[in-house]
């Protein structure tokens, strides 16, 4: 579209979905942060479902895919007669679909500093009240990269993170005025925003014994994930029966923390986690592979340098009495930041896989090179249809494999669904459907 038609088209979207959200009058929250926005987004609804009528953003968190979802359309692919369909089909919705629901969770992701693709863009869409981040951390940094003056890294670095901790704390100091500011205090980029946060805040932290809610304890087993946290001088107890790395704590006291803010009960909301925990596709879904191994498929996440490490460290954690086995992608979107992350996933690497299949440039380029100078195992490929008869032939039976990549044009979901031992499991993994599987068929 052209730039004026593409600047239309956002207008016109916004302003349907505003006209719906009136109709509708339903609580907001908002959710941020450079990872993770999913998988607590479904964690809030796992909660909320069960006290109120919720509609769940699901992942459509950008100036388009909010609007769309507010007023319940959706994109069946990107051609111009699909476009005509839905900008159509918008104020039919305004106008007949009255469906109610109490509570609205809208994923909000940034990908720039500037409209539309930034925070400030999207609180014209929704204003949220309550907000929650679940990090600040660099994410999409080539698109923030021009912005920047200044060739040292560590300068660059510190200017991008300070240009995503704006537009990711828009969140929490632009929500209503009777709103409240979920916050999680141990990431020190939020922290340094919190000051700004003129409204109610409610504290997640490890640290700091004055938080609202304090993680005492996370302990992780081969079939279970324990969760110990004190609230107002009350020890809880939250019980997973899967594994998982440790920033998932967060993750769900967070949760826990919004559910609170909207009205349910703390013993309520670690009854309706225990008992309906799931995972979106490809973000730490756990599988069986042919020869007795076990999948670790974390092919969908947006690679971000956190979770990466926590992830890998996670694996070396559960996976002690197997060999443990990565098939790590590019870290994309990070621009000049590329080299100083891939280098820091590398030195990770060493201490917690026993061998790797790199796939992508980026991999080859920055992670590649300290791993052959440590002697470690590792094979390095340009994409996933070159890779794919090393991984047959290196599998090993009871291997631990962890999959893991940014989601863009490496869909390593394709190394997953080859090492299933049911087919059938494919079903579960991430990007299903028509739309998708021509783009893996185009994708060396």
């Amino acid at each position: 579209m052209k730039k004026g038609l593409s600047w239309f088209v956002l207008w016109y979207l916004r302003f349907l979905a505003g006209l719906q959200l009136k109709k509708i009058k339903p609580l907001i929250i908002g959710v941020g942060g450079a990872s993770g926005k999913t998988s607590l987004s479904n964690f809030i609804h796992i909660i909320l479902k069960n006290k109120f009528r919720v509609k769940q953003s699901k992942g459509k968190n950008s100036e388009t895919g909010i609007p769309l979802d507010i007023l319940g359309l959706q994109l069946r692919n990107y051609s111009k007669s699909e476009w005509l369909r839905v900008l159509f089909m918008a104020p039919l919705i305004v106008l007949f679909n009255w469906r109610k629901y109490d509570i609205y969770i809208a994923e909000m992701g940034i990908d720039s500093p500037f409209e539309p693709k930034n925070m400030t863009y999207l609180l014209k869409i929704v204003r949220p009240k309550i907000g929650v981040l679940t990090n600040i951390s660099l994410e999409h940094s080539l698109y923030f990269d021009p912005y920047i003056s200044g060739s040292d890294e560590k300068t660059r670095q510190k200017k991008i993170l300070e240009l995503t901790a704006h537009q990711e704390g828009l969140l929490l100091v632009s929500l209503a005025s009777d709103g409240t500011a979920v916050v999680n205090s141990d990431d020190e980029n939020i922290k340094k925003i919190e000051k700004d946060i003129k409204l109610r805040r409610i504290t997640v932290s490890r640290k700091d014994s004055n938080a609202n809610f304090q993680i005492k304890s996370v302990k992780n087993f081969v079939d279970k994930f324990l969760l110990q946290f004190n609230y107002e001088s009350k020890d809880y107890k939250i019980n997973i029966k899967n594994p998982l790395p440790e920033h998932f704590a967060y993750s769900f006291l967070l949760a826990i923390a919004v559910a609170k803010v909207a009205g349910v009960e703390i013993y309520d909301s670690i009854t309706y986690l225990e008992a309906g925990f799931s995972l979106p596709p490809g973000r730490m879904s756990v599988f069986k592979g042919i020869k007795n191994t076990v999948i670790i498929d974390s092919s969908y996440n947006n690679a971000t340098l956190s979770p990466m490490l926590d992830l890998l460290s996670f694996v070396a954690d559960i996976g002690k009495q197997r060999r443990r086995v990565g098939i790590i992608g590019d870290m994309r979107e990070l621009g000049t930041m590329s080299q100083a992350i891939h280098e820091q996933v590398a030195e990770k690497i060493l201490k917690t896989l026993d061998m790797v299949i790199l796939i992508g440039p980026l991999t080859e380029q920055y992670i590649l090179p300290i791993l052959e100078k440590n002697e470690f195992p590792v094979y390095s490929f340009p994409n996933f249809t070159s890779a794919k008869p090393k991984i047959f032939e290196q599998i090993k039976p009871k291997d631990m494999i962890l999959i893991k990549s940014s989601q863009n044009t490496l869909f390593l979901e394709r190394a997953v669904e080859m090492l299933l031992e049911n087919p059938k499991d494919s079903d579960l993994l991430c990007r299903r459907g028509e739309y998708w599987d021509k783009i893996r068929e185009k994708t060396l």
